[in-house]
């Protein structure tokens, strides 16, 4: 289970920019996570669970922003949403599509007191 340690990671990223900022209190954490990045909304949200007791993001709320798999055709320019890795056009057939979002993991923002 690899929510694990992205959870840990984001811990790590959140207490350095609460230290950094003077925060005595994390509220909230947003982050955005694209479908390719293969993880499980509901195992990242117990595994932060887990780890924030007894820190300063021991009341905090974790909010996932889930992003879609989408690509641009690089022959016909048609945007799409794709379910799968493997991405084929839907109006052209081609397979030249460039990935446009679903790569995402990162914190958009942390809120603090």
């Amino acid at each position: 289970m690899h929510e694990v340690g992205i959870a840990q990671s984001l811990m790590d990223v959140v207490f350095d920019t609460a230290k950094n900022n003077g925060a005595k209190k994390v509220n909230k954490i947003f982050v955005k996570i694209g479908r390719l990045q293969a993880v499980e909304s509901s195992s990242l949200m117990f595994a932060f669970d887990a780890l924030k007791d007894g820190t300063i993001a021991e009341e905090g709320e974790l909010i996932i922003e889930n992003v879609p798999l989408t690509g641009k055709c690089m022959d016909c320019a048609h945007e799409n949403i794709f379910e799968q890795i493997f991405m084929q056009c839907p109006k052209c057939g081609s397979s030249a599509v460039q990935i446009l979002t679903g790569e995402e993991l990162q914190i958009t923002e942390i809120e603090v007191d």
